[in-house]
């Protein structure tokens, strides 16, 4: 009977299936079995690594620094997207605003999302002229929030892009949508196993994840929006800290876990 491995992510398994069937395959090539635990939200997806419900886990940068702080886990790859560790903060509307003052509904992902709330939220609260939200919503996965955007249930949503040369490029975005800043770049998602994983299991899933040739048409590419792992770089999640060192938000950031 082969190992189980148990791999969490912020998904609904509607959207994560086809990319764990992917994902699984690269596991049962080195000799494991590869478990989803699809959860709803960010801070879910912390709680199960940290109470045990899960060995591996895709993490955003913030819920990485936390389950890392907490000695709950480890990152063992980054996810690279458009080959760089790192991506950006981005606030997006639609091509009908005009102005950043005809925001009054706005979307995020959810406040334990770098992209999707802390590192937009404290920029938008350092302008000399805040912006007078009348109303703001959590919709817990990037996807979901710019389809709300599409549906008009809000105005400007915060999310992530990447480069491409000058441009910047939304991987979930629409006909429509449009960008009206970007923030960064802040460092990018890490595969997080857990510190009660044997070391020699935790050595082949790193080396699986580093030399693992994902196809750019595959599902893990839609999903992840990444054809490659790589090493963690140095000082990787640490780098979050200047975006979020207002005391304002690096508390509330603790307090959620």
């Amino acid at each position: 009977m082969r190992p189980v491995v148990r791999f969490a992510m912020a998904q609904v398994p509607q959207v994560g299936a086809a990319a764990i069937v992917e994902l699984g395959s690269f596991f049962d090539a080195i000799g494991l079995e590869l478990q989803p635990v699809f959860v709803a939200s960010y801070r879910a997806l912390y709680d199960a690594v940290h109470l045990h419900e899960a060995d591996a886990a895709w993490c955003p940068p913030i819920v990485a620094r936390d389950l890392r702080r907490d000695r709950a886990a480890e990152p063992v790859a980054c996810v690279l997207r458009n080959g760089a560790p790192s991506y950006f903060a981005a606030i997006v509307g639609t091509e009908v605003l005009h102005s950043p003052a005809e925001v009054h509904r706005f979307g995020w992902v959810s406040q334990l999302s770098a992209a999707g709330y802390l590192v937009p939220r404290s920029y938008l609260a350092s302008l000399p002229k805040p912006i007078d939200f009348r109303e703001e919503r959590f919709f817990h996965t990037h996807i979901r929030c710019m389809e709300a955007l599409k549906a008009g249930i809000v105005d400007a949503i915060a999310t992530y892009a990447t480069r491409e040369g000058d441009k910047p490029h939304l991987p979930h975005g629409f006909d429509g949508a449009k960008v009206l800043t970007t923030i960064g770049p802040i460092p990018g998602d890490v595969i997080m196993l857990s510190t009660t994983m044997g070391v020699r299991q935790s050595k082949k899933i790193t080396k699986m994840f580093l030399e693992a040739d994902i196809p750019a048409d595959g599902s893990i590419s839609k999903l992840m929006g990444t054809t490659r792992f790589a090493a963690v770089p140095h000082g990787h999640l640490e780098s979050l800290t200047k975006w979020i060192a207002h005391p304002v938000f690096t508390r509330r950031a603790d307090q959620l876990v």
